[in-house]
């Protein structure tokens, strides 16, 4: 991809949703790689109030100065499109982390958690509350860092709601029983919100299921969650009742504030657990190792589930491959070095898959990865068979004739196909 958006190299498209695409870019006048969510206002119709909330978004989101808080750089608006220009993330999200692992273990929960409560704190101080606190707005790094993303539906204390009367806004199985029922909001819902994340961290399954989303939303409402330790015993007692107050129907039960939450959630941790960089950077690790490296969903995607994948069969090969290694070594270490013939490596050819809103690659049967993703899959050159499958759309099949040398485009919607 070679063009520019405003003062901004554009490197490659990260995803898209409905009505907008995130570019990886870069700022050339300060060499620095950047995220690009660019709205189509062509594709808004009348709704005036869609470009409202981008600009809000941008300029809550900027006014927030926060290590845990993705930093915005800028926005502008041409030709019928607005855009913000943000902090790029070297890592992946929360919610694809939980797709590849099913959890992610009660000192890491903790640990973004926490984080995440010091960000919503600094921005309820200053009357932001986010409203869709959510695994797909969660980024952590390869560093260890954890950042908030998408203030694109916040309520600014004093401000008009952009939303209309009635309407319900944001992800059903993270809502609130407030935010269902249309009522005022405020730092509780976030509370709640939270809680959805910290027990779905670690459970591997969401507290509130159903269906439709008609049927989630009920659940939330009227509902009471399955208790984290009856899904997850290895959860101490002290995290599972913080998680537990956190989803307590009524919002004078939750903690009062962020930094009470964080509080409890920093007395449930032992006394030698591991730092929140060493236990997010070990999780995004574990992570790009049962996945793909270099994926990452964009900020703004579609809520995803399915099947869970575990880490084990590397591990037992790992320990395999060492006993293997300790066993036969002593037997060869004597003999004659025999240097095999090396066959010639094909070429390759870089596909760049679009399938949205998501889906598994899989090439000749082999899987490649997920996407969106940051930077094209690297296929030998020839004829193949791509399967692109998602557990909600069903799978689509395509031949592909890769010619050396020449990059491939792939786009498909699978909402479309799948209709």
């Amino acid at each position: 991809m070679s063009k520019s958006l405003g003062k901004y190299r554009v490197l490659g498209e990260i995803g898209r949703g409905g009505m907008a695409v995130v570019y990886r870019a870069r700022q050339e006048s300060l060499d620095r790689i950047v995220a690009i969510k660019e709205l189509d206002l062509s594709r808004t119709g009348s709704d005036q109030k869609a470009l409202e909330r981008f600009q809000l978004e941008a300029k809550a989101a900027a006014s927030l100065h926060h290590p845990c808080i993705i930093t915005v750089h800028d926005f502008w608006e041409k030709s019928k499109k607005a855009y913000i220009a943000m902090e790029f993330v070297d890592g992946l999200e929360l919610k694809e982390v939980l797709y590849l692992l099913g959890s992610v273990g009660p000192v890491s929960a903790a640990r973004i958690g926490i984080a995440i409560c010091q960000a919503l704190s600094y921005a309820h101080e200053r009357g932001i509350i986010h409203r869709d606190v959510k695994p797909g707005n969660i980024m952590l790094s390869n560093r260890g860092q954890v950042k908030l993303a998408d203030f694109g539906i916040v309520l600014v204390t004093g401000q008009a709601d952009l939303t209309t009367t009635g309407q319900i806004i944001g992800t059903p199985s993270y809502m609130s029983p407030e935010q269902i029922r249309g009522e005022t909001v405020g730092p509780a819902s976030d509370i709640f919100s939270l809680g959805v994340v910290l027990y779905e961290m670690v459970t591997g399954q969401k507290p509130f299921q159903g269906p439709s989303d008609v049927a989630v939303t009920h659940a939330i409402v009227k509902k009471r969650p399955m208790g984290v330790r009856r899904l997850a015993p290895n959860v101490p007692r002290r995290l599972a009742r913080v998680i537990m107050r956190c989803l307590r129907k009524k919002p004078r039960k939750r903690f009062a504030t962020m930094d009470d939450l964080a509080a409890a959630l920093g007395r449930s941790l032992p006394r030698r657990a591991a730092s929140t960089e060493d236990a997010v950077s070990a999780v995004v690790a574990a992570a790009a190792r049962t996945g793909t490296e270099e994926a990452t969903i964009p900020i703004q995607a579609l809520e995803v589930g399915g099947r869970r994948r575990s880490p084990l069969p590397a591990l037992v090969l790992l320990v395999m491959a060492a006993v293997a290694l300790v066993v036969v070594w002593p037997r060869v270490a004597t003999r004659e070095t025999i240097v095999p013939a090396v066959a010639p490596v094909p070429a390759t050819v870089a596909l760049t898959v679009h399938a949205y809103p998501w889906a598994e690659v899989i090439v000749d049967g082999k899987a490649l990865g997920l996407t969106p993703r940051a930077e094209p899959f690297q296929v030998a050159s020839g004829r193949h068979t791509l399967v692109l499958r998602n557990p909600h759309l069903g799978e689509r099949t395509l031949s592909l004739d890769l010619s050396d040398g020449k990059a491939a485009i792939v786009s498909v919607n699978l909402l479309e196909e799948a209709r």
